[in-house]
């Protein structure tokens, strides 16, 4: 086999700044020109890599499209002298707006098409390849979800295999928003089964694959996916140890990579955060070291403060002073009894009446309390709500329910629990002890007040039910779209010996009940990562109005 039989290809994940061709072509020229002095026959960029890929309504301005393609332009000039073929993506305008191209260019000219190989743009990877293509190059922009890589690997390895072609998969990473979303540059290339290269993902600076295309080279047939069990009882959590590990390693660093573009975005050093002892704001105190740790911050910049209230219990208070102790971030506390008994005295509010305003009054107040330190420090308020608390509505609406961005806006309960023990092991030894504690610890709000031991008396799942109950419907009904009695028979199997049709019965009515009234929180939440294929984000994972009726999902169960 001769030289010029095999194709060095190249595919390049820039670092993006969204909405400015400008810079972006400067990007694309420096990787252009590491990528042709290396060698490589073809060189390929993600989807829309001259604006971004997360522009939404910005690409029907006139102003951006003519930008993109004066940006184009300056990339033909400047590598003219490249003995490449510059592959290169960009919104283009069309009758009816615009739609994600593509142009090829080589030797400073835009070239019709390029024989030697077939484009593909979008999320799709093709079942089939048209009229038999031997090299795809696919320009991608997609956000990152846990097992979507796995699922992407596997797909490309049989495809590759089954047609014997080579595919450069060239998907955007880090500058692309992230408002409900994380971009990994997750860029692959196979030949005929074969990974021949992979890009390491969840990178913060432009970096470059690249593989021989050398046709001589034999097929590798892949591996066949793993057969999931009939009914999981915890959908989210995976059993094998060694996977679930993978699992936990995968969120967080989508949460940080999710949290520091937005640092970065905003200029900010500073995260504010309310630390209460318990799983959700210990899972974002954590995610917040570790993005400062990534960005080279003094963990001293993160500002966790506990604020303890009248249900507070000796057990979560001193959880919360060891581990913002452990972890090394500035900790601060303020008590909020006095500022929320002032309140009621002010609305007229009877304090020995703990109903709905008496709780919700103190988180309110701590969620003002936040807010005003992030206004005085320029910092940026952190939230620690989780997916079972929103799929729910277990939260205060303007209190809680609010932040600047919410790391844990797509990890549910069960999940968080494994997330945090993990943690505990691998990544911060330093807060083991009480980690683990906070793991081993009741789940409750604390808004009411505790027993005459200063112990925990207001439990979550006394009130609204076990969360693995309300995780397995969730996943359900989100996820599959099945109806109420279908989830009803699988988790009756899934949970057999644990709960019986009654009880899976009552809290599977509690959930129905509590999802449908609760949409109302979920269509103005804050941003967050999404990390996994249930979301609730309003923003294109979940749509549904706020005053829809829970009867008909309700009745099915009749």
């Amino acid at each position: 086999m001769s030289k010029k039989d095999v194709l060095r290809v190249a595919a390049v994940t820039p670092r993006v700044w969204l909405a400015d061709p400008r810079k972006n072509s400067e990007e694309i020229i420096r990787l252009a020109s590491e990528a042709a002095n290396a060698g490589a026959d073809i060189i390929v960029f993600p989807e829309m890599g001259v604006t971004g890929a997360t522009c939404g309504d910005l690409f029907r301005q006139e102003l951006l499209l003519e930008a993109a393609r004066n940006a184009a332009l300056a990339v033909a000039k400047a590598t003219a002298g490249l003995d490449a073929t510059i592959v290169l993506g960009l919104p283009m305008q069309t009758a009816g707006g615009y739609a994600s191209g593509a142009v090829v260019l080589r030797g400073g000219k835009f070239l019709e098409e390029d024989p030697r190989f077939l484009v593909v743009t979008g999320e799709t990877i093709p079942d089939e390849l048209p009229a038999g293509a031997s090299l795809v190059l696919h320009m991608a922009a997609v956000p990152e979800l846990v097992t979507r890589h796995a699922v992407r690997k596997r797909t490309l390895a049989g495809l590759t295999f089954r047609t014997g072609a080579a595919y450069v998969y060239c998907a955007a990473g880090y500058g692309e928003s992230t408002g409900d979303a994380v971009y990994a540059g997750p860029s692959l290339i196979y030949q005929k089964g074969r990974l021949l290269a992979e890009a390491e993902r969840f990178r913060t600076e432009g970096g470059i694959i690249y593989a021989d295309i050398d046709p001589s080279v034999e097929a590798v047939e892949p591996a066949a996916a793993p057969v999931p069990p009939a009914v999981n009882a915890h959908p989210f959590v995976p059993s094998d140890p060694d996977v679930l590990a993978t699992r936990c390693e995968e969120i967080l660093s989508i949460q940080v990579i999710g949290l520091r573009t937005r640092l970065e975005h905003v200029g900010c050093k500073t995260a504010v955060l309310g630390i209460s002892g318990g799983l959700d704001s210990t899972l974002a105190l954590l995610v917040t070291a570790a993005t400062f740790d990534s960005l080279g911050y003094d963990r001293k910049g993160i500002i966790a403060v506990t604020m303890p209230g009248f249900g507070t219990s000796k057990r979560t208070h001193s959880n919360a002073s060891d581990l913002m102790a452990a972890l090394g971030v500035d900790a601060r506390e303020i008590p909020i009894g006095a500022a929320v008994s002032q309140h009621f005295s002010d609305i007229g509010h009877d304090p020995d009446d703990h109903n709905v305003t008496f709780e919700n009054a103190q988180a309110r107040e701590r969620t003002q309390i936040l807010m005003d330190i992030a206004n005085d420090t320029d910092g940026l308020v952190v939230g620690t709500g989780d997916l079972s608390e929103i799929a729910l509505g277990w939260c205060t609406y303007n209190g809680d329910h609010m932040a600047n961005y919410t790391v844990n806006a797509d990890v549910p309960k069960t999940l968080m629990q494994a997330m945090v023990r993990w943690a505990a092991v691998n990544r911060f030894p330093e807060a083991r002890q009480t980690l683990l504690d906070i793991v081993d610890t009741p789940i409750s709000p604390e808004l009411t007040p505790v027993d005459e031991h200063g112990n925990i008396k207001q439990k979550t799942e006394d009130i609204v039910g076990p969360y693995e109950l309300h995780d397995f419907f969730l996943y359900h009904l989100v996820r599959h779209a099945r109806r109420p009695r279908e989830i009803r028979a699988l988790a009756v199997e899934a949970f057999v010996g644990i709960y019986d049709e009654a009880t899976v019965d009552r809290w599977l009515r509690k959930f129905l009940w509590r999802f449908f009234s609760q949409q109302f929180k979920r269509s103005c939440s804050p941003e967050g990562p999404r990390v996994g294929s249930v979301c609730l984000s309003p923003r294109g994972a979940w749509a549904a109005p706020s005053d829809v009726s829970a009867s008909l999902w309700v009745s099915d169960l009749d």
